[in-house]
This record gives structure tokens, C-alpha cells and sequence, in this order.
């Protein structure tokens, strides 16, 4: 190895530990739950927040041994009635409805310890079918990702009882305050959520899949000759690669996205993040010495059935009564999809204008397949070893 490769690899491996810093939690985002639950004469409900994300913006961990108890809680009870009593309210129109917390009790499914806060709405008296909701309990710079679902978990008007899953409204940041029918909600409405949640967890936060698409686009406007890459000659080939391998990629992940979202198929989620991460370095690995080059389409078809699993993994939290999944689920796989093409629209014209330079093929081809091995290297280990 002559040192100009040795410090092309050193700079790129830097690179790529700075960039997981970053990037390494791709799916990792934190979800909250607001229930309410509507009679004839008043409206009151309870919100639902993990230990882990609630002590992002209380300091509960009174011992600092990193880990929050029920007495920890307790402790901090009053400063925590006092934030959701402050960052959760009600609307009708103009007219503000506080809340007013009641109490707490504590749930531990699948063994992670929640928080089961409960509320009234003393001035709303008789709701009306219209209401505006604010929740921003656990929005902070920390956890930019974090998502509140409001769930209308029971309405004796509208005849709906113990709704656990089908969810009303999205918060996030910079959508704190969002309007809500308390007799449902229409499946117009669910779909454009739906899209943006798509959409969102590719561009800004998809990081894997993203990396994924980009170490498939970067020998595409090469094209190999004797087992060595030259620049394409011209458009057309190109082109068609990207749209094989989208489209590949594209009908592997709808496939599992709807299979998993369904429960016909279900995989741990820590060994389908393991190889989603496996999966963008053996095509970054592949662009440095082509061993599958005249396979391409059957693997990236292959590796594409898990990212779709990683997909179904984010879209598992949102996920409403089975027989009421279409809108949903079409909206998120359209937004996926809209975010992927936004990720090729952006960086397959600057590849094809830079690829007879000088310096394509050994820094951005060589050089930038060589940063996506190793930052895939590693969340392959953190994601396989560390948890």
C-alpha cells in the first residue's frame, strides 16, 4: 500500500467515525402516547412516557447511577405534573382548556418501565366534535425525532372503546398544535401524515438507507470494461442502471414494509438493523473490487427485503388496527419512496457531471466507498455487539 492510500484510507476513516457521532441511531426514535377519552360530559385521558425519554428533560436519576426507579419518579413527581401541566393543553377555538393532572401509575411492557400519567380537563365540560391539541411534553434539543401520538382510546358518543392503536395525531417539533375530531378522523387526513412520517425517515434522519442508495449510485455512471471502471460514455446507461436498481430496491422493501406492517413476518429488530448496516458495506466493498457486478439487481433485491423490515421497525409504533392499516401504510411506503427519489435527484446528476474527472474514481468512487465500509463496519458492530 503507497502512502498516498494509506492516508486517503486514514482521512476517510476519520471521516467516518466523526460522521457516526451523528448518524448511528438512524431508527431510534422515541415515541409518546396521549389517550383520551371523551363522554357526554367531560374529557380526560392519560399520557403515556418512558423513564429513558422523560428523563431527558427531568433530572430524575437522583444517584447518578444511570438508572431511573419508581422512588426516583416519585421524587420528582411535582416537578413532572408540573411540565405536562405546562406544555399539554386543549383548544376550542380561541379558548384555552389546561390540564390538570391527577395522578400516575406505572406499566412495564416488555420490560421497559413507562410512566402512566393521568389528567383532567375540569373547564371543558361537554366536548365539541372539534378540538385543537398542544403537546410538546418531551420535545427538547436532545431528542429531535421523538414523535407524540394522540389516541382517542374511548368516546361513548361515537361508540369507540379501548382503542389502543389507531392514532389521531402526530406531534412533533414544530408541529406542537394540531386540530383533531373527537368522533375519529378522516382516512385523507391519515395518509398525509402518513406520506410526511415517509418521507421524514428518509430525509433527514433515513442515514443508513441513504448511505445504502448513495454506495449504489456511485459506480453508477461508470461503466466496467476488463474488470476496470471508466467514465460512461454518455446519458442513457446511467439513467437506466439507477432506475433497475431503485426499482429493485424499491419492490424488496414495499414487499417486507407491508408483510412485517402486517404481521405476517416478523425478525428481531436488532438483527435486521445489524444487516441493514452489513448491507451498505458489501455494495461499498463490491464498488472497490466488483465481484457481483453482473448480479447486481438479485442483490440489491435481496438486501432491499431488510431495509423494508427497518422500515416496518419505524413505522411498528404508529400502527393502527389491522383492518384499518391501507391508508397508513400506503402513505408511509409512497413517502419512503418520495424521500428516496429526492436522495437520487440530488446526487446522480452531480456524479454524472463529475465523472470524467480526474479524481472520480479514486476519491469519490474508491475513496467514498471506502468511508461507507467502515462507518457500516461499525454500526454493524455496535448494532451486533453493543446493543
Amino acid at each position: 500500500m503507497n502512502r498516498l492510500r494509506f492516508i486517503q484510507i486514514a482521512a476517510l476513516a476519520l471521516a467516518a467515525l466523526v460522521f457516526h457521532t451523528n448518524a448511528a441511531n438512524a431508527h431510534r426514535s422515541g415515541e409518546s402516547y396521549v389517550y383520551i377519552n371523551v363522554t357526554d360530559e367531560d374529557l380526560s385521558g392519560k399520557v403515556h412516557v418512558t423513564f429513558d425519554h422523560l428523563s431527558n428533560v427531568v433530572d430524575m436519576d437522583a444517584n447518578d447511577d444511570g438508572v431511573v426507579t419508581k422512588d426516583e419518579f416519585d421524587s420528582k413527581k411535582g416537578d413532572i405534573y408540573a411540565l405536562m401541566e405546562e406544555r399539554v393543553q386543549f383548544f376550542d377555538g380561541d379558548k384555552e382548556h389546561p390540564i390538570v393532572v391527577t395522578g400516575h401509575n406505572f406499566i412495564d411492557p416488555e420490560g421497559e418501565l413507562w410512566a402512566s400519567i393521568l389528567y383532567d380537563v375540569p373547564t371543558m365540560g361537554t366536548p365539541p366534535e372539534q378540538l385543537d391539541a398542544q403537546y410538546r411534553f418531551l420535545f427538547d434539543d436532545q431528542d429531535p425525532t421523538h414523535r407524540g401520538l394522540l389516541i382517542i382510546e374511548s368516546n361513548t358518543r361515537a361508540g369507540i372503546s379501548e382503542n389502543e392503536a389507531q392514532h389521531s395525531l402526530i406531534f412533533k417539533p414544530g408541529r406542537e398544535r394540531q386540530s383533531f375530531k373527537v368522533d375519529g378522523v378522516p382516512k385523507t387526513s391519515v395518509f398525509g401524515r402518513f406520506l410526511e412520517e415517509g418521507i421524514y425517515h428518509i430525509v433527514p434522519i433515513g442515514y443508513d438507507h441513504i448511505l445504502f442508495l448513495i454506495s449504489l449510485l456511485l459506480p453508477s455512471v461508470m461503466v466496467l470494461q476488463a474488470g476496470v471502471y471508466q467514465p460512461a460514455p454518455g446519458f442513457r446507461e446511467p439513467f437506466w442502471h439507477v432506475v433497475k436498481v431503485v426499482s429493485f430496491f424499491t419492490i424488496a422493501h414495499t414487499i417486507t414494509l407491508t408483510l412485517a406492517t402486517l404481521d405476517v413476518i416478523n425478525l428481531p429488530s436488532r438483527f435486521v438493523e445489524a444487516v441493514i448496516a452489513l448491507s451498505i458495506a458489501i455494495v461499498a466493498v463490491n464498488n472497490l473490487k466488483p465481484f457481483v457486478s453482473s448480479r447486481i439487481w438479485t442483490i440489491v433485491f435481496l438486501l432491499g427485503l431488510f431495509h423494508g423490515l427497518g422500515f416496518a421497525n419505524v413505522l411498528d409504533p404508529f400502527t393502527y388496527r389491522k383492518q384499518a392499516m391501507l391508508a397508513p401504510l400506503a402513505g408511509f411506503n409512497i413517502g419512503v419512496e418520495i424521500g428516496q427519489l429526492m436522495v437520487v435527484g440530488a446526487v446522480f446528476p452531480i456524479l454524472y457531471f463529475l465523472r470524467k474527472q480526474p479524481f472520480y474514481k479514486p476519491i469519490i468512487l474508491q475513496g467514498g466507498s471506502i468511508v461507507l465500509a467502515l462507518i457500516a463496519l461499525f454500526w454493524f458492530f455496535e448494532r451486533t455487539f453493543l446493543g
